[in-house]
C-alpha cells in the first residue's frame, strides 16, 4: 500500500504503478494497460474507473501513470478517504495493488 497524501477538491492527482515479471521481479510492460478503480471509504461502487498509460516507454519498462481530477462533480468530498485499486497482468499472471488518499484530511 502507498499513501498518496491529502488533497483539496479540484486538485489533480497523478498516480503510478510499475509492472514486473512475477518470477524474477524484472520490470516489463503489462500484457495490456493496467486498470484502476477509485473507491470512497467502504462504498462498493467505484467513483472512477479507467486504464493507465505507459509513461516514457522509450526509456522505461512497465512504468504507467494516470491523472484524475478530484472534483465534487466526480464524487469527491472533503474529509473522505479513498482507495485506488490497480490491476495488471504480466506474462499471463494477474496482480493487484492499491493506493490510498484523503481529501482535506484533518
Amino acid at each position: 500500500m502507498t499513501y498518496a497524501g491529502s488533497w483539496k477538491i479540484g486538485d489533480l492527482l497523478t498516480f503510478y504503478v510499475n509492472t514486473q515479471v512475477f518470477s524474477t521481479g524484472v520490470a516489463t510492460d503489462a500484457d495490456s494497460p493496467p486498470t484502476y478503480r477509485v473507491y470512497e471509504d467502504e462504498t462498493g461502487t467505484p467513483l472512477l474507473t479507467g486504464s493507465m498509460a505507459l509513461l516514457d516507454s522509450a526509456n522505461t519498462a512497465g512504468f504507467y501513470s494516470e491523472q484524475i481530477t478530484l472534483s465534487s462533480g466526480n464524487g469527491f468530498d472533503k474529509g473522505k478517504s479513498y482507495a485506488i485499486y490497480i490491476t495488471a497482468t504480466v506474462s499471463s499472471v494477474a496482480g493487484a495493488t492499491h493506493r490510498t488518499f484523503q481529501i482535506e484530511a484533518e
